[in-house]
């Protein structure tokens, strides 16, 4: 045994794996970058669920509260739970969600218990949801509590004085009966839990801990290996090029390929749904459980539950026909397969934490689809949140459907040396790039980071006050993102961005448009609240946010949410959105497109008519004026006429302070009825002169411009 051929054949071969970058990647990256990414995100969803559930308030609705006054009054002061009366069947509003628990008292059940006569109470819960276990515990707590209590008036003092009180002789102490009457004295209030979730959402609460996964990853397995074969295989045999000169156009190659993928995703993931239901529910109807006899699922929601993961499974059969086209044989794309296999594995994470369902999370991948089938499969599930997450999961499949499309349409797809995610090749790519404005995918993209980063970013600006989550949110979270987009994209920034002169007066009458506006859309937004109550805890908060900042720094607020609102929301909006989605769609649309996800990205479901209403004005103001100051000016001004007549109104009303948030979230919705007419001629005047004006120079967005001014004037 020669030890210098051994070590010349063990050098060769490492020089060869160094070499092989993308090797590499998979073999660092996913340690280093990959699995610490994944176990912080489970870790912090964790955290701010426990957090959540020990910071919220629940709300009890207790049944004959005047049976026991002394428990009343306990709920009464109580810091993690408030008393709350539903309009109707507190059953019903439990079943609801509307209130976490029910406590239900007997007649002279106080009375009863001070006399140690026997006592039950029950209490209601609905162990289908999440927060039941704490909700639980507090009740049981709270009971306790009013035991000891009850004991103690028991007592009051000497056992002797208990024993005359119940006409015990004291030379009789020691007898049986009298022991009796002793264990009486401090006998438990007896408490009868009672679980009112039905047998479809305790089978749907056992599903829903295994049927996303599952879903999710036997979807994304049944995608692989036919996506590998209609790819890598295809290309490491040489029968690619022989496609690609074929009278064929890749999109319908691409269409073909992906069809067949997708088919048998969805087969594969659909046959795993039947059989695990089935299996479920054999296995634990047969067990000697009375709980569990009655275990069942509707077939709408196995239906609605495989509606949900459909565009799930879209994207991950366009991620891998992406995995398999820049691999480039087989052995590289199955080790490609280990972080994409990965991904299904957040809803591993996600029904361990068992969130509750916001607006931020239901436009997360992967973790929107995991939440509204648990919904879904406990009977939860609610249209709006239903449709969030399924329009949402649509935006990046289509997102990652588009990527493919553009990998698969590169010329450079037959180069076996091509490496199209490698430093040297992505440098390469952006010297030769030509100056360009947005595609459409990009523009979605840009807006679905920007979403993603308020939801997980932002609020950890606004525990520090309103001024840091508005410069925080503003140059961070929307012009840092469209900055990195147009830096990356080469966007030919004044086309895409709008930034073309306008005459002063124009300027004048886009301000005039955003002061007129504001007291308009605040006596709308009061007539909505009267047909559509806005949400009191998220109202309360953010009252209590602008209120603090307005007393402290009314000068500094006004000014600073004016400027960055105006500029940077409308630079991502007005500029690269509308600029994108201009190039597919009628200027109208597109006006009207930007709008609204302009109205989704505040994630406020009860503001989104006025902003959407806002965003479609602003939209038509750049289309008229082709240039984007002037909706920056009137976006300014409107956001600067509502702070400056809140800090009015707090003002006249000797500064609301925290500790009253109902007042003050009334003082934000307050409108003088002599500010709608001056309103009303302010706008009036504003669009007269803006209809009147012309450019001070003709803007470069394309060259239909001329025809979109038409269309808009007219």
């Amino acid at each position: 045994m020669r030890r210098s051929h051994i070590k010349a054949v063990f050098l060769k071969e490492l020089r060869e794996t160094l070499r092989d970058r993308r090797s590499m990647i998979v073999m660092f990256g996913i340690p280093l970058v990959l699995y610490p990414l994944i176990f912080l995100g489970v870790a912090g969803l964790g955290m701010s669920r426990q957090k959540q559930i020990s910071e919220h308030v629940d709300l009890v609705a207790v049944i004959n509260p005047s049976a026991a006054p002394e428990l009343f009054h306990r709920l009464e002061i109580s810091k993690h739970m408030r008393l709350y009366t539903p309009s109707g069947d507190a059953r019903e509003a439990l079943a609801d969600r509307r209130i976490d628990g029910v406590l239900i008292l007997p007649d002279s059940a106080q009375q009863d218990a001070l006399a140690s006569r026997p006592v039950t109470m029950t209490v209601l819960v609905d162990r289908s949801r999440t927060e039941a276990a704490v909700i639980e515990r507090r009740l049981n707590a709270l009971l306790d509590d009013y035991e000891r209590w009850i004991l103690e008036q028991r007592v009051n003092g000497e056992i002797d004085a208990q024993l005359d009180a119940h006409g015990v002789p004291r030379e009789n102490a020691t007898e049986p009966s009298t022991q009796s009457s002793i264990k009486r004295i401090f006998s438990p209030i007896d408490r009868d839990v009672q679980d009112i979730a039905s047998g479809r959402q305790r089978f749907g609460k056992l599903l829903s801990m295994l049927l996303p996964n599952i879903l999710l990853l036997t979807g994304m397995l049944g995608a692989f290996f036919p996506a590998i074969n209609a790819t890598t295989t295809e290309r490491e045999n040489g029968t690619l090029e022989t496609l690609l000169v074929s009278p064929v156009s890749r999109t319908e190659l691409l269409l073909a390929k992906g069809s067949l993928v997708l088919i048998t995703s969805l087969a594969t993931a659909g046959l795993n749904l039947v059989s695990m239901s089935l299996v479920l529910w054999r296995t634990f109807s047969v067990m000697d459980t009375p709980a569990l006899h009655d275990l069942q699922i509707p077939p709408l929601a196995l239906l609605l539950t495989f509606v949900a993961v459909v565009p799930s499974l879209i994207f991950f059969s366009a991620l891998v026909l992406s995995v398999g086209l820049f691999a480039r044989n087989f052995r590289e794309a199955n080790s490609y397969a280990t972080p994409v296999m990965l991904i299904p594995l957040i809803s591993v994470a996600v029904s361990i934490a068992e969130p509750q369902v916001t607006a931020g999370l239901l436009v997360t991948p992967v973790v929107s689809t995991t939440l509204i089938i648990r919904e879904v499969l406990t009977g939860h599930a609610q249209a709006g949140a239903f449709i969030l997450s399924f329009i949402s999961s649509c935006c990046y499949a289509g997102l990652m459907v588009s990527a493919a499309s553009r990998l698969f349409t590169n010329e450079q797809l037959v180069n076996p040396a091509w490496e199209p995610f490698s430093i040297g090749g992505l440098r390469r790519g952006l010297t030769r790039m030509r100056p360009r404005l947005p595609a459409i995918d990009e523009a979605i993209a840009l807006f679905a980071v920007t979403v993603l980063l308020l939801f997980y970013i932002s609020p950890e600006f606004k525990k520090h006050g309103l001024l840091a989550a508005v410069y925080g949110n503003q140059l961070l979270l929307f012009v840092a993102p469209t900055a990195l987009f147009a830096l990356a994209g080469r966007w030919r920034i004044r086309e895409t961005f709008s930034l073309n002169r306008v005459a002063p007066l124009t300027l004048v009458a886009a301000a005039m448009l955003g002061i007129g506006l504001t007291p308009i859309a605040t006596a709308l937004s009061r007539l909505q609240s009267h047909f559509w109550p806005a949400d009191p805890a998220q109202s309360e908060a953010l009252a209590e946010l602008f209120v603090l900042a307005l007393r402290y720094h009314p000068v500094l607020t006004i000014s600073s949410v004016a400027i960055l609102a105006g500029v940077c929301e409308e630079l991502l909006y007005r500029g690269a959105i509308l600029c994108a989605v201009r190039k597919s769609a009628k200027p109208l649309t597109a006006a009207v497109i930007a709008a609204a996800l302009f109205a989704i990205a505040h994630l406020n479901l009860h503001g989104l008519p006025i902003r959407f209403a806002l965003g479609t004005i602003l939209g038509l103001l750049l289309l008229r004026t082709g240039s984007i100051y002037p909706a920056m000016i009137a976006h300014g001004c409107y956001d600067a006429a509502q702070l400056f007549m809140i800090w009015q109104y707090l003002k006249a009303d000797h500064w609301r302070t925290k500790s009253d948030p109902t007042e003050s979230l009334a003082i934000l919705q307050k409108t003088d009825a002599l500010l709608i007419p001056a309103g009303v001629l302010l706008v009036v005047g504003a669009v007269l002169i803006i209809l009147r004006s012309r450019r001070a120079d003709a803007p470069l967005v394309n060259s239909n411009a001329s025809a979109l001014q038409v269309a808009v004037a007219k």
